[in-house]
């Protein structure tokens, strides 16, 4: 879903640009005075592993590839809102570091890499799982909305070509839609998988007035950027190296440079190979572990001077995170954040 510049129309551009920021103003209003210090490590560890998993590329239909998402991951675990900002600094690195997606098509990109996961998969997520009887409501529901999101996404791309006047909304759908369906499956399968990891660490350990991060938050937290680093590591250097499904579409229409400003911008580490390395594995592999330890940092730096802004004071974090979800879900609903914390 990373389109390079020249893919939408420059008009298309500036209309996504002024919308994401519309939103990520939005979502920081929402998170402002709210998020603390437990959150702020738990956040940069979610943005730490959604950038590693979207690393591994993998061979689907029609030799092209695909990569998982995440936002609805991030978004069932940190809420809609501060997911749209963790999930939006890891844009900013895959643009800016490694050259993955163009700066002309960010608004266009983050549209259907952020907002429609986080804020589209989170209100699908939410409404199901008021439809299937406990206690497996989180599972499925995380389930269908993860593989409906990633379809929904792909119906986006198609709609924003069509309005470009580029290609037919009924043309692309094929390409787009059915390498998708399978990925769903098995983002869907992910998601509830790191959910009941995340609910087997956190059980169990009572949270403890006195600590500046509970130990079941910071339990989790190190977990997720273990299984970043480790992704990195083991599975992005053996990713596939076919192009994306959009990408192969659009080479094969030859419809690239559909808009006449382009950005020119040479990243410091282009797609993911540290430079200098002669191993391409090697190089996969460094460059890689950097970016997932720079979005780590970059979205714990962030979140903290949010924090220290705002002037909040960390308040008394949920026991397990089956009452963490029950709170995302009481707090979507009256259109609030934790209402039941403690604000200075």
């Amino acid at each position: 879903m990373h389109a390079p510049d020249g893919f939408y129309s420059d008009s298309l551009c500036l209309v996504m640009d002024l919308a994401c920021a519309g939103v990520l103003t939005y979502s920081l209003k929402k998170i402002w005075r709210q998020i603390n210090t437990p959150e702020v490590l738990l956040a940069s560890s979610v943005g730490a592993f959604c950038f590693a998993l979207e690393m591994a590329n993998f061979e689907v239909t029609r030799g092209s590839s695909c990569h998982f998402m995440g936002g609805i991951f991030a978004s069932i675990v940190l809420g809609p809102y501060l997911a749209t900002l963790v999930m939006t600094l890891a844009h900013f690195i895959q643009v800016f570091i490694f050259q993955d997606g163009g700066i002309m098509a960010l608004g266009p990109n983050l549209v259907t890499i952020v907002v429609v996961s986080t804020f589209g998969g989170y209100y699908l997520y939410f409404q199901l799982k008021n439809l299937v009887i406990e206690p497996y409501g989180y599972y499925i529901s995380a389930f269908l909305s993860a593989w409906l999101t990633l379809l929904i996404t792909s119906l986006t791309v198609c709609g924003m070509l069509s309005v470009c006047g580029i290609e037919k909304f009924s043309a692309t759908i094929s390409p787009m839609l059915g390498p998708h369906v399978v990925v769903g499956i098995t983002e869907g399968v992910l998601t509830v998988l790191l959910i009941m990891g995340i609910q087997a660490l956190s059980a169990g350990h009572p949270p403890d007035p006195q600590e500046t991060a509970p130990r079941s938050t910071r339990k989790v937290a190190w977990a997720l950027l273990g299984m970043a680093l480790l992704v990195s590591l083991v599975i992005s250097p053996f990713a596939s190296r076919s192009a994306e499904g959009l990408k192969v579409f659009a080479l094969n229409r030859i419809y690239l440079r559909s808009h006449k400003i382009v950005i020119p911008y040479q990243a410091p580490v282009p797609n993911y190979h540290l430079p200098g390395v002669r191993n391409q594995k090697m190089a996969k592999i460094l460059g890689g572990t950097l970016g997932t330890l720079l979005t780590f940092f970059f979205c714990f730096l962030v979140c903290s001077a949010i924090r220290e802004k705002a002037g909040h004071t960390a308040g008394k974090e949920p026991a397990d995170l089956e009452l963490h979800y029950r709170q995302h879900d009481q707090d979507w609903q009256d259109g609030q954040i934790r209402p039941d914390r403690q604000h200075t």
